[in-house]
């Protein structure tokens, strides 16, 4: 049963999905490819932003960040890298899965000269960046 104050399901194409312009190096996304699938602005999305990242090889990363709002997944599709985890980083593979509580700095890099890397990630308890409360991690 519809009803009618309930928003209709939301299918997306990964493959057809438009890459994010203008993501700024620094706010911490380096050379990666990111589309934002499902979020507030074009699923209607309140809780949860689910998106796809390719890291090509060579130095991409997503740099130390948090989320004062929001716990985030990574599912490493293919390739690998490293996520990072306050100071610390952890080797991951396709296949591996990381969660990162909401307010703890983290990132991801692809460690690779020659493989790029694919994740799937998400967000819970926002549905957008904004929401998110979305924060670099100041050089020190």
């Amino acid at each position: 049963m519809h009803d009618d104050s309930t928003p209709d399901s939301y299918v997306v194409d990964v493959h057809d999905f438009p890459a994010e312009s203008g993501l700024d190096p620094a706010e911490g996304w380096i050379n990666m490819q990111v589309q934002f699938l499902i979020q507030a602005a074009n699923a209607g999305a309140t809780e949860l932003v689910v998106g796809r990242t390719v890291f090509p090889p060579g130095g991409s990363s997503h740099e130390r960040h948090r989320h004062h709002s929001a716990d985030e997944f990574v599912y490493v599709v293919r390739g690998s890298g490293v996520v990072m985890n306050g100071e610390d980083e952890i080797p991951v593979r396709a296949g591996q899965m990381a969660f990162h509580p909401k307010g703890i700095w983290h990132g991801f890099r692809n460690t690779s000269d020659i493989e790029e890397t694919e994740v799937i990630w998400a967000w819970g308890g926002a549905g957008s960046r904004e929401a998110a409360g979305y924060e670099v991690k100041p050089e020190a």
